[in-house]
């Protein structure tokens, strides 16, 4: 597993091998210091394997007491055609917390 990029206040991408161990433990293993960049439990993931790519709502799961993974819905499964150990790039991004208005030239 490593790390790609870190784009701070917009999301990780990590490249990791998927662990599919049945259809209710489906996971991506993500480095444990990415849970504490401000993530919230829920973020958006771009999962990219060759061409295709697939961005759904994951959660973040505690795998073990320093581990940590996002889930991997059935769904997401089926359209990358992802088997146990596949090697996937994925991209969490940060949801947007707030809207914000930029004006020029404002005093």
């Amino acid at each position: 597993m490593s790390i790609e990029s870190l784009r701070l206040l917009q999301g990780v991408e990590v490249k990791a091998r998927v662990r599919i161990y049945g259809p209710t433990n489906s996971y991506i293993p993500i480095p444990s210091f990415v849970r504490y960049l401000g993530f919230d439990d829920k973020v958006q993931a771009i999962v990219v394997k060759g061409g295709l790519t697939h961005m759904y709502e994951a959660t973040f799961r505690r795998l073990s007491t320093s581990r940590f993974g996002i889930t991997l819905p059935r769904r997401v499964i089926e359209a990358l055609n992802l088997a146990n150990n596949d090697e996937v790039t994925v991209i969490i991004l940060r949801p947007v917390t707030g809207e914000y208005t930029i004006r020029r030239g404002a005093a």
